[in-house]
């Protein structure tokens, strides 16, 4: 039997009531089609009881809200009223993708936004707010829920601010007494007066919206609140306990038993989808967005800037060999080489004299110049992928591992609250687990990659020295025939002197040039210095070719035993299957929900399905624990023991190195000696 559609309009528009975009406090928001271009456009259908909200608002302030155009604000198309109720009417753009708090209610969002999809967020959130600021307006309650997303021609995110019911057109230094704004959200200040009903006589300014942005940002980030107190909403004087009275730095507070301690955070959770580095610069925004003191309390304009900051940074992807984690490092288009490295070393703690940083088996500082700002780099650079070795590294380190959130647990009984709470859990669980595993692939390759680069880097700088140890023992040949040639020639000198002394009746002249010249002869220390200069340079020869046979043996090795997970064990395929029938049954128990009750068959369904889904879960989470991260630990032990060996052996290469350096070093010295003698002594002659 079909379901007869009942249909509303006003002058302009017209909508389906089953079309459901979203549903609050206040009002209904539809899918809607202009009755004049037939566009479709999404209308706000406020509540009897509030529809005289927007009666008793200037009409300078509604006319004001119409004239907002900008990329990050919805548009307000018109403001009507319903033809049946002669309820207000808010006709607006469509943002087709929802709101960002029906995304982060998705089980892929369960954990936050990723980060390319954050910093888009971030980006648009910080555009939306400033345009706001210039017409001098404060919006006063600023959540996820009244963000929307659309995506534009290019396929790309769009996010803009809705909601503007609340909002005053305000000046700077001007403030306000009457409480808007949604309770998790709020001002400390605020709170205390609107939840808490305390007469604090109070005053607010512009700058309310700051703290909501904070704790928008955190929730966005992070998938949950920031401050949570036993019991939720109903606990609130621990709610403002935790906002009010907490340190300078902290960005999130929760209270796990009733009455129990409240447990104060300065950093993100690990479930947090950022990297290192984009949280390093988040972190310290949060706390200032979420300063108890609204004094020391984040403005508009700093807020700003630093989110155009961290959007003008280029981002560069380094290995870390140590902790087999993939960084991206968000770096100054201005910074150099030396700034890099110091950004190396405060994410991986790898000083910047042992940081052996490859690309494409070649050292960074080969490929650019150290005075070169980063922005100039060839783009292959910074699109592409770096390694990161510890040159001293000479033992296994650490493998970081991912933090996999505990399970909920069903009630023994059937409870279609509790259960839809369960299986949304379990899905955000899966999602993320599910991101984790292909990550944990991703790691796997770039594990096996950062051991041949390294090995190719070395190679390349064994075939040099192997191509170096002849030519030095040619020269070194070429030297022994100049010096035996120069030793012969004054040989003859001096039994030529000999002879003319032994027939001269006043040879004290002569005898001098004799002396000197059979000094040279007698002085047996460049024959033993070119001797030792030989034999080191045979040791290079014989030595390299020994290091030589040892990578060879150490690659075959390598080959043999690294084995991660193979493509035929469907890794990802299998995750995504699992996940998405977690999935499916948390929908299937979303509606039962609804519901309220089920037939006989939907509640054999759904008592099957607590079972199915448990097992679900224990077989994705077994999935990625007992084989994809086993099998990374076990390729990070062999790579890590390849890479010791490989870093043992580019130390012997440089030991090398050293001594051919020596080795001509002494040659040169020898040559040197002979020319400053010769000249000497035939001068005196």
């Amino acid at each position: 039997m079909s379901t007869v559609k009942i249909w509303n309009a006003s002058e302009n528009y017209r909508w389906c009531c089953s079309e459901i975009l979203g549903r609050g406090a206040t009002a209904v928001v539809y899918r809607a089609r202009s009755l004049i271009t037939g566009d479709e456009c999404a209308v706000k259908v406020f509540h009897d009881r509030v529809s005289h909200h927007y009666a008793s608002v200037p009409i300078k302030e509604l006319e004001l809200l119409q004239q907002l155009k900008h990329r990050n604000i919805i548009s307000i198309l018109q403001i009507e009223r319903e033809k049946t109720t002669n309820n207000h009417v808010l006709a607006m753009e469509l943002c087709s993708g929802g709101s960002v708090y029906s995304m982060l209610d998705q089980p892929k969002y369960a954990y936050g936004f990723p980060e390319e999809e954050f910093l888009i967020f971030l980006d648009d959130l910080a555009e939306g707010m400033k345009y706001l600021r210039i017409h001098m307006i404060i919006h006063r309650d600023i959540k996820p829920g009244n963000i929307m997303r659309k995506v534009d021609d290019n396929g790309r995110s769009v996010y803009q601010l809705t909601d503007f019911g609340a909002a005053r057109h305000l000046q700077d230094e001007e403030t306000f007494t009457s409480i808007y704004g949604t309770e998790e959200y709020l001002d400390p200040g605020m709170y205390e007066k609107a939840v808490l009903r305390k007469p604090t006589g109070q005053d607010f300014g512009a700058d309310v919206d700051i703290w909501s942005l904070g704790v928008t940002v955190y929730h966005v980030c992070t998938g949950q609140l920031p401050f949570l107190p036993w019991g939720g909403r109903s606990n609130s004087k621990t709610m403002h306990l935790m906002t009010s009275k907490k340190e300078f730095g902290v960005i999130s507070a929760i209270q796990r038993t009733e009455h129990g301690e409240i447990e104060y955070r300065k950093t993100l959770p690990k479930t947090c989808l950022l990297s290192l580095s984009l949280k390093s610069m988040i972190t310290p925004m949060l706390a200032r967005l979420m300063e108890s003191d609204i004094t020391k309390r984040m403005n508009f304009d700093r807020f700003y800037n630093d989110v155009k900051d961290i959007g003008d940074m280029v981002i560069v992807k380094v290995f870390d060999c140590c902790t087999g984690i993939n960084n991206k490092l968000y770096v100054n288009k201005k910074d150099r080489y030396a700034k890099f490295q110091e950004i190396i070393a405060s994410i991986s703690e790898i000083p910047a004299g042992e940081q052996l940083i490859l690309f494409l088996s070649k050292e960074l500082n080969e490929l650019v110049e150290a005075t070169k700002e980063i922005k100039d780099w060839p783009k292959k650079l910074i699109g592409g992928q770096f390694f990161l070795y510890q040159r001293e590294r000479l033992d296994q380190q650490r493998l970081a591992l991912p933090e996999i959130p505990p399970l909920p647990q069903f009630p023994d009984y059937m409870t279609l609250d509790r259960d839809s709470y369960v299986a949304h859990k379990s899905a955000g669980i899966a999602s993320l687990i599910e991101r984790y595993i292909k990550m944990t692939l991703h790691y796997q390759e770039l594990m096996q990659e950062s051991e041949t680069n390294l090995r190719d880097f070395i190679m390349r700088i064994v075939r040099k020295i192997n191509n170096l140890i002849p030519n030095m023992s040619g020269i070194l040949d070429e030297h022994r025939k100049r010096q035996s040639t120069f030793y012969d020639n004054y040989g003859k000198i001096v039994l030529v002197l000999k002879s003319i002394i032994d027939k001269t009746m006043n040879p004290e002249n002569l005898q001098k040039c004799y002396d000197s010249f059979k000094s040279v002869i007698q002085d047996k220390n460049p024959s033993e210095v070119l001797k030792k200069a030989e034999n080191r340079a045979e040791e290079c020869k014989v030595y390299m070719d020994v290091l030589m046979q040892k990578m060879l043996d150490q690659e075959s090795e390598a080959i043999t035993y690294c084995v991660g997970c193979l493509e035929e064990d469907h890794c990802i395929q299998k995750g995504q299957h699992l996940c998405t029938k977690v999935t499916d049954i948390w929908s299937v128990f979303s509606k039962h929900r609804k519901q309220k009750t089920l037939s006989e068959e939907e509640e054999f369904c759904h008592k099957s399905d607590r079972g199915k889904l448990t097992d679900y879960c224990v077989q994705i989470i077994s999935l990625l624990q007992g084989h994809c991260l086993l099998n990374t630990t076990r390729m990070y032990a062999v790579v890590g023991k390849q890479i010791a060996l490989l870093l043992k052996n580019l130390q012997r290469t440089k030991k090398v190195e050293q001594n051919i350096a020596s080795v001509n070093e002494c040659r040169e010295k020898l040559s040197a000696r002979i020319t400053k003698v010769r000249t000497f002594n035939f001068v005196h002659v």
